[in-house]
């Protein structure tokens, strides 16, 4: 009984960590602790094992070469998961201060602190989704995907040795690991799932007072950032590393073994003076809130006007034959994990015009079912208005606007592509049902004919 009531508290703690805006609502310096992630990225100290590196890159070279701020330690971990495309892995590489904003938010989604139910792109079409401008980190580059993606990219990072099955859970199974001079433990993404899940236990261990936990480094507290950052970079490296001395100790870590640095209290007006969003940011949210809600609104007036359209068209199909499997049928994806993908809602019925159901048939074999991964670039059109590609045309337009690295089902696909992947089914289709049609045996209706007489 006590654990269940400890794990319904744990569960409504976590739930009431997430930031819950209202659609448009721009989450601001205060929202992300922005102060608190610029000193925990601006850290200068090069203590962290990166497990990305390859061996050729640190042979020969002394420790500190071999070893990497927490910024670079949890950009390259971003950047290697298989879930990261090609695309984004590219602008990481190309454009650092990029990096170091995606990073910052993928932090927090991290943690728990930004939900799966936001997203960052103003044009995103779906009732179960909101967005919110982040003017803080979206100076250099405003997309910053949304958050079921990064939730994606950040459950793929694993280290290579490391199977889903024997990943540490707990913070006592990251001590073990590394006591065994396992280094590192896991990785910097996982340790991070790890404390904000225990943030009670890792509160209890390490933090020396009741009145505080691991998700309260991430609230807006009267405790400074620079401390809250410092005691965050020592959680960090203390169960990412093996049991060393800890370079993000203060007199007071040293005084007391296994506690975290000395959290800083702020006065009123000190806290007031951290997170101030400036006017160019404020200028900022204020125009992508208007942008948003003047899209929703012209959505919503084309999605009546689509609707009663599908309406009639779907009313004459009723009463026709003839009509191509799939036609005016909205598909309903399917997936299993739910961050996965875009959540079906209030979306275009335009978009689902002639899309290929994605439903496995009850008989269809694991090897004949077909996940889509096509994506246009950022410069096709998004349906075709004209006549349709010839089978050279479509395979040439395939190679160069495809990436094949993105598999997220939220990537839109152009008419042809449809068409080809509804053929693709049908023939599928057509192939096991004539395989699984066999005659009856000549004995068997002997033997019918035998008991009838």
């Amino acid at each position: 009984m006590a654990t269940q009531k400890t794990t319904s508290s744990s569960f409504a703690r976590r739930k009431a960590f997430a930031i819950k805006h209202q659609e448009a609502e721009p989450l601001t310096r205060r929202d992300l602790q922005h102060d608190f992630l610029h000193h925990i990225f601006a850290a200068q100290e090069r203590v962290f094992t990166d497990p990305t590196l390859s061996p050729s890159s640190s042979k020969g070279s002394n420790d500190l070469e071999s070893t990497v701020t927490f910024r670079d330690l949890y950009v390259h971990t971003l950047m290697s998961s298989p879930r990261c495309s090609r695309a984004l892995r590219e602008k990481m590489q190309e454009t650092p201060k990029f990096a170091t904003d995606f990073a910052k938010i993928s932090l927090l989604a991290n943690v728990g602190r930004v939900n799966t139910t936001m997203t960052f792109l103003p044009e995103m079409r779906t009732a179960l989704r909101t967005y919110h401008p982040v003017p803080s980190l979206q100076k250099v580059d405003a997309n910053l995907q949304d958050a079921p993606r990064i939730k994606n990219i950040l459950k793929a990072c694993s280290l290579k040795d490391e199977a889903t099955s024997n990943m540490p859970v707990t913070p006592a199974e990251l001590r073990a690991r590394a006591a065994t001079a396992i280094v590192p433990s896991t990785s910097i993404v996982n340790l991070l799932f790890v404390l904000s899940n225990h943030f009670a236990t890792v509160a209890h261990d390490h933090f020396g007072r009741l009145d505080i936990d691991f998700l309260d480094l991430f609230l807006p507290v009267k405790i400074s950032s620079l401390s809250r950052a410092r005691a965050f970079l020592w959680l960090a490296f203390h169960y990412h590393e093996a049991p060393s001395k800890n370079p993000f100790g203060d007199q007071h870590a040293k005084r007391h073994v296994n506690l975290i640095p000395e959290l800083v209290p702020l006065s009123e007006e000190e806290f007031e003076q951290e997170n101030v969003d400036p006017e160019d940011e404020r200028d900022y949210a204020a125009k992508m809130t208007k942008l948003r809600m003047e899209f929703l609104a012209r959505n919503a007036q084309t999605g009546e006007s689509i609707n009663s359209k599908d309406r009639k068209a779907l009313a004459k199909s009723k009463g026709g034959r003839g009509s191509s499997p799939g036609k005016l049928i909205p598909a309903k994806r399917e997936r299993s994990d739910p961050d996965s993908s875009v959540e079906e809602g209030n979306t275009l019925e335009a978009d689902l015009i002639n899309r290929p159901s994605q439903q496995k048939r009850p008989n269809l074999s694991k090897s004949l079912d077909i996940s889509r991964a096509l994506s246009e670039s950022s410069t096709s059109i998004r349906h075709s208005s004209g006549s349709h590609r010839s089978i050279l045309q479509q395979a040439w337009h395939v190679v160069t606007t495809v990436d094949a690295f993105l598999d997220s089902d939220e990537e839109d696909i152009d008419e042809s592509a449809r068409q080809a992947y509804a053929m693709r089914l049908q023939v599928l289709a057509d192939f096991h049902q004539s395989s699984i049609t066999t005659p009856t045996p000549t004995c068997s209706r002997s033997w019918q004919r035998a008991n009838a007489s």
